[in-house]
Parts: structure tokens; sequence; C-alpha cells
């Protein structure tokens, strides 16, 4: 007669059903993880309108201007690490009938996990994958939250506590006199007695940005129940809003 040790069929049959398990491929349907809110092919074109006002002279000027930024993807090339970067040239116009000026090149890049664009020698994460509402992330992991910018002549830190997060996947933005459905990122929100802090992105599927807000402004904290346009002292505020794009 043969004799079976229990133990070694328990054995057994764990490893059967451990083999069995893991013999089985999950499929990932990528087409899901929202890579088509960060378009990044040669020849994709958009062109904004760009609008700001600019506080100077302790708020008591306020500039306003209007112009026209056109973005274009570029050659892609190799960066230090082998990621593959493109290059985004960029151009300016005052008036629609004006011709189109170079003005900067940046650099932008697209992976598995998240999107990346470099202005002005300042790296910023733009979106993460896959994209889910509500999900923080640090957009800002690169750039030093204590960074000074000039703007108008005035010395802002512009980067003091961002804290990204998805607010929502279905946020309506107006393009072209249609609604499209946005990706809405919130980039900053904070608010004390001697600064304000807000920014935020919005992206459509297939298209990329459509629409950014932001607002960066200092007071001296005198007069803490004014509307902020009234009591800054310095800083701006700046819309960019998507009119065209290929």
């Amino acid at each position: 007669m043969i004799k079976f040790n229990v133990f070694a069929l328990i054995a057994v049959a764990v490893c059967l059903s451990f083999l069995s398990c893991n013999s089985e491929t999950e499929t990932i349907d990528t087409a899901t993880f929202g890579y088509g809110y960060f378009p990044l092919k040669k020849g994709n074109v958009w062109v904004y309108a760009s609008d700001s006002i600019i506080f100077t002279n302790g708020g008591a000027r306020k500039d306003t201007f209007h112009a026209l930024i056109m973005e274009e993807i570029g050659d892609p090339f190799l960066d230090l690490s082998g990621d593959t970067n493109y290059k985004l040239n960029r151009f300016f116009k005052r008036n629609e009938a004006d011709p189109w000026q170079r003005i900067n090149t940046w650099t932008i890049q697209k992976n598995k996990s998240n999107a990346i664009r470099t202005e002005e020698n300042i790296k910023f994460v733009k979106l993460v994958f896959p994209v889910k509402e509500g999900l923080r992330f640090d957009g800002n992991v690169y750039v030093n939250e204590d960074l000074k910018v000039e703007v108008g002549g005035e010395m802002l830190e512009p980067y003091d506590s961002w804290n990204h997060q998805i607010k929502s996947l279905a946020t309506d933005i107006s393009y072209k006199d249609k609604t499209v459905k946005s990706l809405h990122v919130n980039l900053v929100d904070e608010t004390s007695i001697i600064d304000r802090r807000k920014a935020d992105e919005y992206y459509a599927d297939g298209i990329g940005l459509v629409k950014k807000e932001i607002t960066i402004l200092d007071s001296d904290g005198s007069k803490p129940n004014d509307p902020w346009e009234t009591k800054a002292k310095k800083g701006f505020i700046h819309t960019l809003t998507l009119i065209d794009h290929k």
C-alpha cells in the first residue's frame, strides 16, 4: 500500500494554487490613463491668447498686456538620462495682423508615468498618469520653492506651497464656441494676510492645454479685508486661453 504524507499533499496543493493564480495575465487598458490630455508629436501647434495684469510701484500702477503666443513641437532629442525630449518652439505677436516673432525654445517630454515641461530652465511635472480625480502629486518636485522671479521689476517667490491636485476630469471649458470636457489641475490655492497664490490648468483630451489661470499677488497686510486687486503691491494675474491648435 502506498502511503501519502498529508503535509506533502498540502504543500503541493498550495503550489498548484499559486502557479494557477500567477499564470493569469492581467490586461491593462492604457487608453484610460489619460495620455491624450498631453499630445506630443512633432508638428503639433497651439495658439493662445495671453492676457496679463502686472502690479508695480507699490500697487499704484497696473499695466495690462494682450498678446498671442504660439507653441510648436519641434525636433526630438535625447537628454543626459537618455529620455526623449522635444523642442518647444515659442512665438509671439502683439496683434493678429503682426508677423510671428520667435522668442525662445523650451523643452517638453512625456513618458508612461508623467508629462514634463521645462520653462526657462525650470522643470515642471504637468501631469501624472494614470489620471485620477482627486489625485495629488508634486508637480514642483524639481523646483526650489524659494526661487525668486522678476516680474515688472519686482521680485516674487511664486512657487511657495504649491500642491498639485487633479480636481476634475469633466470641467466644461469653452473652445471655438464649443464646450469641451477638460481635466482640471489645481496647482496651488493659498491665501495669507500678505500673499495670494492660485493657479489652475485645464487639459482637453486630444487637444492639450486649453486654459491656464494664475494669480501671484503680494501685499503689505495693512488692508486684510480689501479685494486682492485693490490691495496688491506687486505681482500679476495671467490667463492663457487656447484659440487654435493642430
